[in-house]
């Protein structure tokens, strides 16, 4: 009996058609389905595999920086260097000293004559905006004005009553009257033009700055400006030439007032010369200990380089020459002891000299004024700054001399001092015609106070606004807030960067300027490209991604929550920040530690705007360190990474900055799970 009519019969049409339909179009016996899961998982397992072919090549090249480094600090050591280094230090914190209370001296010679030196000031910048705003103009006029003068000094070679020089004459005449016609009307327009610059208030507000001059000095900067654009002799203006000279006899006669004050400077100044002259003496040997080091260890493989070469060449003559260039190679090793035998006996010598500089230093210093004793801000926070350097100056001396008097070229270098001169070294040097030093703490140090700044001005203003356009807004707002503070995130980081040189860190320096505003730590600015201004910028550009993570955070709060907080009669304040806040805890932990992620790992706006100094801050100006110039470890990745050697110890050193960074980025998200579970569990 057939079954062929029965539809549900298992070889039926019908049934064959459903179950080819539910199947579908088949890539290797593989359904649709099966494709797009192995696709997207396939995807996951490449990402993974790259992830950890990334963090292996990373830190292959990273750890093979300390080997390297612990050869390089033997031989440092083994050189001698490290003896002079000594000496070196304690030459740089006696520079320290010196230059703060120097600095503290002229702060007070100068504020006598401030009026007068801010008039100057500003006529140089006014005079130099104007002269760019009618460059043109002005740059004709001065090259036909030099032409007329090289034409009367050729007429005045030439002999009329020569026949050969009658023709040049004639020609030099001709041009004479040429230039002569041309000169008065470049000079009226160069007048008009110069008449309507100086009517713009941009060019003075760029040339007087915020620390403005007086009223009654502007008619008098006007003048002098418009004599300048042209004179007929070198001489310049009267009310310029006067306000010098009151300047100069102001300084000096605040000169004559401080004098024992700039007695005890020149004092600092020339106690120190033994020591800077020690150093100088010993430096030339030690460099030629380095170089004598360098060639041996790097003698076999110029030896087995000039061997290959031998056995790659076909050129008989050419493979002999390699050959005796290659017998010339000695590998010698340097007899240590002899090479640094000057250095033993210069133990004695800086004893005597670092003994009785100490006692003349405390001399000196309880000479200063103290900080109360002076008048301008500059002054009082110089002094100050001189107390802690000579603090560090007394530390350096009686711990280098003990390190002096221990020293020992052939006590080899541990690893944790290796280790450690890497990790909390205070000298990032290349280049040096001295030594190379690899000290991360400059770089991290710049890295940590950014990041603080920007967290400390993004969060708030993101969780804040995140808090009020998710649940407080209205929807008109909601429009207008959110695509306003997401596009933030689609500005490009260098764009930001050259704003942050141009307009905004020169901005922030003209505020701080202000008068009333000198209370801040750190005012007046000297730089426009700080720690506060990468900070600032950093700031900006997390505030979107903490702002969206957060509103994210935010809308996961079920909506039973608020409804059942304002059925039993809540606020709608207290339901959001009693209620929805606490609940999405954990997503705006996640957000902000996002943000961090995204601060810390930055490159292209602080290496345009934090300084590029490799510098520790300095931490005695409270906080006015955030006003200092800073260098950062993505930065100097991104500086550094392209112009070095590949496999080079600094090569390699580049790759450790990036593996602490990778490592700082683990322990955050390790962290950052940590708090999320125990809010979980909460």
């Amino acid at each position: 009996m057939s079954h062929s009519g029965n539809p549900d019969s298992p070889s039926s049409p019908a049934k064959e058609r459903l179950v080819f339909k539910r199947r579908g179009v088949q890539i290797f016996g593989l359904g649709w389905q099966d494709v797009i899961r192995i696709f997207f998982g396939g995807n996951a397992s490449l990402a993974i595999i790259i992830l950890i072919l990334i963090c292996f090549f990373l830190a292959k090249e990273a750890f093979l920086f300390f080997p390297d480094h612990h050869r390089d600090l033997n031989s440092y050591r083994q050189s001698g260097q490290e003896f002079v280094g000594f000496m070196g230090e304690e030459v740089t914190a006696h520079t320290n000293l010196y230059s703060s209370a120097n600095i503290a001296y002229f702060a007070e010679v100068n504020r006598t004559s401030r009026v007068e030196d801010t008039i100057l000031r500003s006529y140089r910048s006014v005079l130099a905006n104007v002269e760019n705003r009618s460059s043109k103009t002005w740059g004709r006029l001065e090259r036909e004005i030099d032409a007329l003068e090289e034409v009367e000094d050729d007429l005045s070679d030439l002999d009329p009553e020569t026949e050969e020089d009658v023709a040049e004459i004639a020609s030099l005449t001709e041009e004479k009257r040429r230039l002569e016609k041309e000169i008065p009307p470049l000079r009226e327009k160069l007048k008009r033009e110069v008449n309507t610059i100086l009517s713009w208030d941009e060019i003075w507000d760029l040339g007087v700055g915020a620390e403005e001059p007086p009223a009654d000095s502007i008619p008098g900067i006007r003048e002098a400006v418009l004599f300048e654009a042209f004179p007929d002799a070198e001489e310049e203006h009267p009310f310029i030439e006067k306000t010098k000279q009151i300047s100069k006899e102001k300084k000096a006669a605040a000169a004559a007032e401080l004098a024992e004050f700039k007695e005890t400077i020149k004092g600092m100044q020339a106690v120190v010369r033994p020591l800077k002259d020690l150093e100088r003496e010993l430096k030339e040997p030690a460099l030629e200990n380095k170089k004598e080091i360098t060639s041996f260890s790097t003698a076999p493989e110029r030896r087995d380089a000039w061997l290959k070469g031998a056995e790659a060449t076909r050129d008989p003559e050419e493979k002999a020459r390699m050959l005796a260039r290659a017998e010339e190679v000695v590998i010698k090793e340097p007899d240590y002891a002899a090479i640094n035998q000057v250095f033993y006996d210069a133990i004695t010598r800086h004893a005597s000299i670092a003994a009785p500089l100490e006692v003349e230093m405390k001399t000196l210093f309880d000479k200063l004024p103290t900080p109360a004793g002076v008048v301008t801000k500059s002054a009082k926070e110089n002094l100050k700054r001189a107390g802690v350097f000579y603090d560090r100056f007394q530390e350096s001396m009686a711990s280098n001399r003990k390190k002096i008097r221990e020293w020992s070229h052939d006590h080899p270098v541990t690893v944790v001092e290796s280790v450690s001169a890497f990790l909390v070294g205070k000298n990032w040097t290349t280049n040096s015609s001295w030594h190379d030093f690899y000290g991360l703490l400059p770089l991290f140090t710049g890295s940590l106070l950014i990041s603080i700044i920007a967290l400390t001005v993004s969060v708030p203003f993101s969780i804040a606004a995140a808090i009020y356009v998710n649940q407080l807004s209205s929807f008109r707002e909601q429009s207008f807030i959110k695509p306003a503070i997401e596009f933030i995130g689609a500005i490009p980081s260098v764009v930001l960067g050259f704003f942050g040189i141009l307009v905004f860190g020169e901005a922030l320096r003209n505020i701080s300027q202000v008068e009333w505003l000198q209370w801040f730590p750190g005012f007046p600015m000297a730089e426009r490209l700080t720690i506060l201004n990468a900070g600032l910028l950093l700031a900006f550009m997390a505030v979107p991604t903490i702002f969206t993570l957060t509103e994210d955070a935010l809308n996961n709060v079920p909506q039973a929550f608020t409804e059942n907080s304002l059925a039993m009669g809540a606020t709608k304040l207290q339901t959001v920040f009693r209620v929805v806040v606490p609940t999405a805890v954990s997503g705006v932990i996640a957000a902000v530690l996002l943000g961090f992620g995204r601060i810390i790992g930055e490159t292209m706006v602080v290496l345009l705007v934090a300084g590029n100094k490799i510098k520790i801050p300095d931490f005695t100006e409270g906080l006015g360190v955030v006003t200092q110039p800073a260098h950062t470890m993505t930065g100097i990745i991104a500086q550094e990474l392209g112009e070095v050697d590949s496999g080079s110890l600094h090569w390699r050193a580049l790759f450790m900055v990036g593996m602490v960074l990778f490592v700082i980025s683990l322990l955050v998200n390790f962290a950052a799970q940590r708090v999320l579970k125990k809010f979980q569990k909460i």
